[in-house]
């Protein structure tokens, strides 16, 4: 139970819940029904490729204006406060999502102005879509784990955080097992209309009414949400003091993340712990919000995909419990080597690919990124002072977000450029089916670049710590010390 001063009993067991149910709040917040037909399920709206890329991009830059402050406000406001406001803000997100018209293109196929001015209504539609979903993401971004990283004990808070984000990657894989096979089956409707025969329904679903069947599964993913953040609670003792008009309160929380910031540039085991998550999570990332057009490329259908993404969860759970042996038994430069090696082989396996096999190679992908985000979670928290860790905490999150947002911005322009180059004399003429197919043979060429642009980052980041940093990992993480301190607000600011 954590030792809090002037809490009655039951204030200490409400405190003590905290982190089973930030496990509970990330589970529901993070496992989506429309992940394994993410990709897809945009372009069949009616998007294009560019487009979809573009959109994600809107969704980076808005975590990244946001992430910061909502950290810092978390620090001033409390944390309780920006996790329920991201519950909230989930509920609309995928609201907006179930309002989101379908673009009808063969309908609108004989007028091409009408056809391109429906397809920007969806797109600025979209990006509301996308605004909203990114507020929510900075919102909960360093929050939630911050309130539950302070609800543990003192005495061994480092042992028990790993021991809980253990159980966080093993029950959040399981719970990825149940949305992903059923997002995937809901939103095929070959799928959707046997199940519905069994059933004795009597009607023909499409795919533009099954498209949104795993959003409307999320909606009510969304209000479990919303529900598990109310039952947080910050006591006073948790909460940070702040008596300022919200204005002035805002203005505190810019200095704290500058202050913050300082701090991250003159430590340097943190500067380099944000450094890989910049860019290895940005690229893993890229290829996770592509991967269903992926699973079509080398052949599968989207019954599928929730299938092939459940053995990325499975590998999640064991993920989970070698990422804790790893931290308790392995040197940091030791993991750190590992995890490129696994982030490695599963790029290298999207540069070739084999009809169906190349599926066999992706758990380099998967076990890539789980690790990645154990080892910054264990290792930032062990290096961070507890009253500047949710501002810490969102810095790692605007890292990896506007890394995430350039990365997928040139993606974009990639692709733009592929098309352009590519184009036969006569695209121009080709049919839908055509027009699919030559898409994804852009889509194949663009990502067989991506593991020459790995190789670069992690040679850049192994030659800056070498010069510039002076230490290796072991040395950076020999002892939870900080070689700089964040400055305080004095009592007339607070």
């Amino acid at each position: 139970m954590p030792d809090l001063p002037n809490l009655t009993d039951s204030e200490r067991l409400r405190v003590a819940a905290n982190p089973s149910r930030f496990i509970w709040f990330r589970i529901f917040f993070n496992c989506r029904f429309y992940y394994p037909v993410y990709a897809i399920m945009f372009l069949d709206f009616g998007l294009s490729e560019e487009q979809f890329a573009y959109l994600n991009v809107a969704w980076a830059l808005s975590i990244v204006l946001l992430e910061v402050p909502s950290g810092a406000l978390a620090d001033q406001l409390g944390r309780r406060t920006l996790v329920v406001l991201a519950a909230v803000l989930m509920v609309i997100e995928m609201l907006v999502l179930l309002l989101m018209p379908v673009v009808d293109k063969a309908g609108l196929g004989g007028d091409p102005e009408a056809l391109e001015r429906a397809v920007w209504i969806l797109f600025g539609v979209f990006c509301i879509n996308r605004v909203v979903s990114g507020a929510a993401e900075a919102a909960a971004s360093g929050a939630d784990e911050a309130l539950a990283y302070d609800s543990l004990p003192e005495d061994d808070r480092d042992g028990r955080w790993s021991r809980l984000m253990v159980t966080l990657m093993k029950r959040q894989s399981i719970g990825f097992v149940a949305v992903l096979i059923i997002g995937a089956a809901v939103y095929d409707p070959e799928s959707v209309n046997r199940a519905a025969g069994w059933l004795g329904i009597e009607r023909e679903f499409t795919q533009a009414e099954t498209l949104k069947f795993p959003i409307l599964l999320n909606l009510g993913m969304a209000i479990g949400t919303l529900l598990i953040a109310l039952r947080l609670y910050e006591p006073n003792s948790l909460r940070p003091k702040c008596d300022l008009p919200l204005a002035q309160s805002i203005r505190q929380s810019f200095r704290r993340t500058f202050r913050a910031g300082g701090w991250i540039l003159k430590t340097p085991v943190a500067l380099m712990l944000l450094l890989v998550g910049l860019f290895y999570d940005s690229i893993i990332r890229l290829y996770y919000t592509v991967n269903s057009i992926w699973f079509e490329v080398i052949g599968f259908e989207p019954r599928w995909f929730g299938f092939i993404s459940v053995a990325g969860s499975l590998t999640g759970i064991a993920a989970a419990t070698l990422g804790g042996r790893l931290v308790e038994k392995r040197s940091p430069s030791f993991n750190f080597g590992l995890l490129s090696v696994f982030t490695f082989v599963g790029m290298v396996s999207l540069a070739f690919p084999i009809q169906y096999w190349s599926v066999m190679f992706l758990p380099g992908l998967w076990m890539g990124m789980r690790l990645l985000h154990f080892f910054l979670s264990t290792y930032l928290n062990r290096v961070t002072p507890s009253e500047n860790r949710a501002t810490v905490l969102s810095f790692r999150g605007l890292s990896m977000n506007l890394s995430y947002g350039l990365l997928t911005w040139a993606y974009g322009l990639q692709m733009a450029f592929l098309r352009e180059r590519m184009a036969p004399e006569n695209a121009g003429a080709f049919s839908e089916a055509e027009q699919e197919a030559f898409s994804r043979t852009v889509f194949s060429e663009a990502v067989s670049w991506w593991w020459i642009w790995f190789v670069i980052a992690v040679i850049g980041l192994a030659l800056f710590r070498h010069f510039k940093i002076g230490r290796t990992w072991n040395e950076l993480l020999a002892k939870p010390s900080i070689s700089a301190d964040v400055e305080e607000p004095t009592t007339t600011e607070r």
